[in-house]
Formats: structure tokens, C-alpha cells, sequence
């Protein structure tokens, strides 16, 4: 059918229904259509989507998408194929469905490599292909951590030996790559700590190691299993990071945007001890330190001479006799007391520390031009911050850390593309234009409701003065006229004045004809 013929039949539509209520119906049903359209479209475009999974191969994409049609699942892809969402209420269900049909595959190998036997495979080789399986089963499941992008671990097992002193503990060491943005807690560490050390026989938690993509070992967050409470100087590091963190992100996000700015922040403290002494003196109040005495007394005693009788007494030497009644009295008393002022002596040590250094890193993210392709595509360059403002950005940091020069303190800001920012850009072009949508609903209803306006106000303005003019006792003759005669088709009357006034009224106004003859019609 041709563009014309279908032009004319409207035409004839619109002529045989001219008809001002015909018109506001169908006008009201093309605005009411449209209405409903709108909000059937916005419903559906607004249904919240999830990330089923990111950074598939090509061939585990191609193969998703085909069960997801096969199953009538609504999706989209994001990027360059390698992420795939489905309605946030499906995310689970549909990764069941996906596991039970072996999706992905991935280039993870874990233990279906077992499930094709080889022949002729030597230990060695049975042991590597073991690691890899063991490899590959924990990465998967260490992928099932929110923050976790991507993730590699590397088992080292010891050799079988039968020298006692030559046995060695098995050891593993985990590399995660987070989303931007996000970092592990201290729990969520502990907890692929303790998967991977469970997982591999022999292996003890302390000789599991945890890296994240930025080179910090996440390990060191986990606290001794002894049960022992962290160091003050420990604590006092771990608070003095978090308010420098904090408040440098508040400051930047105010003016970027709280999902623009990530803050890493170390301090370098020295600790010590401050030992206080005090000594108070009271000369109220006075007590006794030491006390000496010394005391001698000595008296004579009467005595008989002595010694043998005869000559050797009279010979020299003599010997010296006392004489009866000589006395001899000596007496000596020496006293010494020593007094000493009260004192007391208070002693007070206190821990201290000292700031010896402070770096702070910042990732600010940059600004995306919206350029046009020819095919009519819509990408986003990625720009980065000027130098300028890059500049501000450090000083706003220094001024909030309270820079020290002398100190050596450090700050770096850089500016790199957000994967998140990007990724919002991304789903932002496939949104619906819903407000284009609406708006045209909106100027069809207006124009609608003004052309039926304009018509019933028309109406109202000619169809009175003409209606006076054909008057009762005109239709009555009219009546009369037709029934005298067999039919419309037998009548001939073309010289009558009734009949050329008829004619004529029929000519200009259609309508009114039409309603006239539906009017008798009923009647009858």
C-alpha cells in the first residue's frame, strides 16, 4: 500500500467522522496511549540492574549471553563485553543456573583438570597440576569478597623428605586486586587468611601473606592470636591515620564529590616514657633520723699485794704492787641525736610520643568529555586535573595535615581515571530518554485538549445562528415530505426552496445534517 493511498483513506476517515466528539476521542486515546507507553518504557528502564559477572572472556560472554536468551532473562553489556548485569532481583538465580551449566569457565583451573584422566602422567606432574586445582578453587572463592576485583594465589609445598631436619612448613602468598574505592577489613583478611590455611594441609595461618594491588601487606592488620591487646603505639599509628584520612576526604570531597577521592595516609611516631619526681618538705613537722650514745664509768678496786714472797720481790725488776687502800674513778657520757625535716617524694612516668613523619597519598579523579562518533556512538575521554589544581589540592592537603617541611613530610596527589566513574558514565549513555518521552506525551495532551477546546467553542460560536435558521417548522415540512413519498430515492424536489435551503446548509455544515437525520433515525 503506498504512502498515498494510505493519506486518502485517512482523509475519508477524518471526513465521514468530523465530528467534534469523534475527534476529542480519539485524540484523548492517542494522549492516554502515550501516557501509558511512558510509563510502561520508564518502568522497565528503571529496573535495577546488578553486575552478574566482570571481566569474562570473550567466549564465556558470548556463551552467558546464550543461555540468558535462551532463558528470556532481560540484560545488558557494559564496556568493551567483558561485564554483563541482569535485574538486581535475579543476580543470584541466574549465577545458579549459570554454575550448573559449568559458566564461566574462566581461565582459572580448578579441579575439573582431574576430570579427563591422562595416562602415563608421572608424580611430579600430578603434584604441579594438584597446586594449580587447589590454586584455582581458592581464587575463585576469594572472588566472592565484594571488595575483591580479581585475585592470585601462589601455594609453595614442601618435597617429601625422609631427613627430619630437612622438612619445612608449607607457605602461601595471596595478591587481591580491589575495586576503586574499596579496601578489605581486618575481618574480611582474617577470613582468607584462615580459607587459604585450612585449604592446604600443613599450612599454619602465620605463614600466609595477604597483598593488596597497592603493595600493602594486609596481613600486618591482623592482630597476634595470642590474644594479646595491640600496643599503645600501634593504636596511637592506627588513630592518628584514620583522622588525617578523614579529614583530608572531607575536605576534598566537598568539592569533588565523596566517590572522586581516595586518601591513604602513614605516620612515622616515636615513643617514649616521661619519669616526674617530686619532693615536698614540711618544716612543721620534724622527726627523729639517728641517735648515738656513748657512755663509760670505771671505779678502783682495793687490793693485797701480790706475788711470792722473797727475794724477787725485792730484785729488780720490781714488780709494782697496789698498795692497800688506793681507788681509782672514771666516768664518760656522750649523747647525739639527729633530726631531719619531713619530706615526701612523689614519682610519675608517663608515656609520650613524638611525630616524626607523615605521608599522605591522593587519587582525585579527573573530569570525561562526552565525544560524538560518526556512526553516532557517544564515548568519554578521560582529562585530568590540571596542574593548577592539582597544586590546590596539595596545599589544602598540607594545610589540613599540618604540613611539616622540617619534619619531612610528603604529599602526593594524582589525578587517574575512576573504573567506577567511568563505569556510571558507561550506564548513564544506555538510560532511556524518558524526559523526551514525556515531554512529547505532555504537547500531544496539550494539543489535543486545545483542538477540542477550539471545536466545541466553534461549536458553541456558529451552530446556534444557523440551528434559528432551520426551524421547527421547516423540519416539520420536511417530516412531512418524506413520508408522503416512498423514499429519498423516488423524491424529486430539486426546485422546492425547503430542499435548496437543505442543500445548501447541508454544504456548510455536515455535521449538522448528520445529527439531525441520527436524531429521526432514533426517533423512529
Amino acid at each position: 500500500m503506498e504512502v498515498k493511498e494510505i493519506q486518502e483513506k485517512f482523509k475519508n476517515f477524518l471526513s465521514k467522522n468530523a465530528n467534534p466528539r469523534n475527534i476529542a476521542l480519539v485524540l484523548g486515546a492517542l494522549a492516554i496511549l502515550s501516557i501509558v507507553s511512558f510509563v510502561l518504557i520508564r518502568s522497565s528502564s528503571n529496573q535495577d540492574y546488578a553486575v552478574l559477572y566482570t571481566h569474562l572472556s570473550p567466549d564465556d560472554a558470548g556463551q552467558i549471553l546464550s543461555v540468558l536468551q535462551e532463558e528470556k532473562i532481560p540484560y545488558k553489556v557494559v564496556g568493551d563485553g567483558s561485564i554483563i548485569l541482569v535485574p538486581k532481583d535475579k543476580v543470584y538465580d541466574v549465577r545458579l543456573k549459570l554454575a550448573a551449566k559449568g559458566l564461566p569457565h574462566g581461565k582459572v583451573v580448578g579441579f575439573e583438570i582431574f576430570d579427563q584422566p591422562k595416562l602415563g602422567i608421572t608424580q611430579f606432574q600430578q603434584n604441579i597440576e594438584y597446586i594449580r586445582a587447589l590454586e584455582g578453587e581458592l581464587e575463585r572463592t576469594i572472588k566472592r569478597i565484594d571488595a575483591v576485583r580479581d585475585v592470585k594465589v601462589n601455594i609453595a609445598l614442601p618435597r617429601d623428605s625422609i631427613f627430619v631436619r630437612e622438612t619445612s612448613e608449607p607457605k602461601a602468598s595471596v595478591l587481591v586486586n580491589l575495586w576503586p574505592g574499596k579496601d578489605l577489613t581486618k575481618e574480611q583478611v582474617k577470613a582468607i587468611v584462615f580459607l587459604v590455611s585450612h585449604a592446604v594441609p600443613g599450612l599454619k595461618p602465620e605463614n600466609v601473606t595477604v597483598v593488596d594491588n597497592r603493595g600493602r601487606v594486609l596481613t600486618d592488620l591482623i592482630e597476634e592470636e595470642s590474644g594479646e591487646e595491640p600496643s599503645k603505639e600501634l593504636k596511637i599509628k592506627k588513630q592518628l591515620e584514620r583522622d588525617i584520612e578523614r579529614k583530608v576526604r572531607e575536605l576534598l570531597s566537598r568539592a569533588l564529590g565523596s566517590s572522586k577521592v581516595v586518601v591513604s595516609a602513614s605516620v612515622e611516631i616515636e615513643t617514649g616514657k616521661l619519669e616526674r619526681k617530686r619532693e615536698i618538705y614540711d618544716p612543721d613537722m620534724t622527726a627523729v633520723v639517728s641517735q648515738r650514745k656513748i657512755q663509760e664509768k670505771e671505779t678502783s678496786v682495793k687490793r693485797k699485794p701480790q706475788g711470792p714472797a722473797g727475794t724477787p720481790t725485792n730484785v729488780p725488776p720490781v714488780i709494782n704492787t697496789q698498795t692497800q687502800g688506793e681507788t681509782l674513778k672514771r666516768e664518760k657520757k656522750d649523747v647525739t641525736t639527729n633530726y631531719d625535716v619531713s619530706k615526701t617524694v612523689e614519682s610519675t612516668v608517663a608515656p609520650i610520643f613524638k611525630i616524626k613523619r607523615i605521608t599522605v597519598g591522593v587519587l582525585v579523579d579527573g573530569k570525561y568529555e562526552e565525544i560524538k562518533e560518526k556512526d553516532g556512538t557517544i564515548k568519554y575521554k578521560f582529562v585530568p586535573r590540571s596542574p593548577q589544581e592539582i597544586k590546590t589540592y596539595e596545599e589544602i592537603v598540607k594545610s589540613a595535615i599540618g604540613y611539616d617541611p622540617k619534619r619531612g613530610d610528603k604529599v602526593t596527589v594524582a589525578s587517574i581515571p575512576f573504573e567506577s566513574a567511568l563505569f556510571a558514565k558507561k550506564e548513564k549513555e544506555k538510560e532511556f530518554p524518558w524526559y523526551y518521552l514525556l515531554a512529547a506525551a505532555l504537547v500531544l495532551l496539550g494539543i489535543s485538549g486545545v483542538v477540542v477546546f477550539k471545536i466545541l467553542k466553534g461549536r458553541e460560536e456558529k451552530v446556534p445562528s444557523e440551528i434559528q435558521q432551520v426551524s421547527p417548522e421547516l423540519i416539520e415540512q420536511m417530516r412531512e415530505k418524506v413520508t408522503q413519498e416512498e423514499g429519498f430515492r423516488e423524491v424529486r424536489i430539486e426546485n422546492d426552496p425547503i430542499y435548496l435551503k437543505i442543500v445548501e446548509i447541508a454544504k456548510d455544515y455536515p455535521d449538522l445534517i448528520v445529527n439531525v437525520i441520527s436524531k429521526w433515525l432514533k426517533e423512529k
